[in-house]
């Protein structure tokens, strides 16, 4: 018996396969035979498993799908959030840009000097030079010395003009002495930079009373700065045993580090309100 299943093993899985294939293709339909009945029993199981194997290829396919979509659609997304924060800023960039010149305005109107605005362009690349560059030169009436302003206060004045531009030494620089007076007390000093944060206040008497807080102005002396422009604040004030003067900063009143416009005073400004 054995020795015949081994001989004829390829006829009899023949068989076998042909069974299930006429189960599989008779399983839709009623058979009314009793072959049809066998072969369509031996068949379901090859049915059930066909179908499971379809249903899960398809549920496959379909989470394929979604998950493209679903990526597109997060790709699209992803570009419009960017396109908004894009806009967002360029909205407050313009809301901010308003609020200067609103106040640069402002400014204008309310002294009598002949000045002109100006953009900074460029700032100076060197740790022992402070300068900015500004978008207006001797085309616009600009000429060395002219003093440069903010607002805020005092920025410096020019020192290199070309036509279409002009380079500002910075009050912070070392190279910059201002004549000036505390504002309180009319002291007679000198403001000069040291490449820091702040600058030196120099000739303050031992005698003369001054204090941080007291604000120092230009004095008008020295034929460049009008008198009355704000400088800033005195910030340290030390008297030194056997000093004839104090040791004292000043703590500018413009930021150097975030200006974007000037004022730039033309000749024969007059003096400051």
């Amino acid at each position: 018996m054995l020795g015949f299943l081994l001989r004829y093993r390829g006829v009899i899985i023949g068989g076998g396969l042909t069974l299930v294939a006429l189960g599989v293709l008779s399983s839709g339909r009623e058979g009314n035979g009793v072959l049809g009945r066998s072969v369509g029993l031996l068949g379901a199981p090859v049915q059930t498993a066909v179908k499971g194997i379809a249903e899960g290829l398809g549920s496959v396919v379909d989470r394929y799908v979604f998950l493209v979509y679903a990526a597109r659609d997060a790709e699209l997304l992803r570009r419009e959030v960017a396109e908004l924060r894009r806009e967002l800023l360029d909205v407050e960039e313009v809301a901010q840009e308003n609020l200067r010149l609103k106040a640069l305005l402002g400014f204008k109107e309310a002294t009598p000097l002949r000045q002109i605005p100006a953009r900074v362009v460029g700032r100076s690349a060197t740790l022992w030079f402070q300068s900015l560059v500004l978008d207006k030169g001797s085309a616009d009436g600009v000429v060395v010395d002219c003093p440069v302003t903010t607002p805020a206060g005092v920025v410096g004045r020019v020192f290199e003009v070309s036509g279409s531009a002009s380079r500002v030494l910075l009050l912070t620089d070392p190279n910059s002495a201002v004549d000036a007076i505390v504002q309180r007390t009319r002291a007679q000093v000198l403001v000069e930079g040291t490449l820091g944060p702040t600058c030196r206040v120099l000739h303050l008497a031992r005698g003369e009373e001054a204090a941080p807080g007291d604000r120092v102005v230009t004095s008008g002396l020295g034929g460049i700065f009008p008198k009355g422009l704000l400088l800033g604040e005195i910030s340290h004030v030390e008297a030194r045993p056997g000093d004839v003067f104090h040791a004292a900063q000043l703590a500018p009143s413009a930021d150097f580090s975030r200006l974007e416009e000037v004022f730039v005073i033309l000749p024969d400004g007059g003096d400051a309100p």
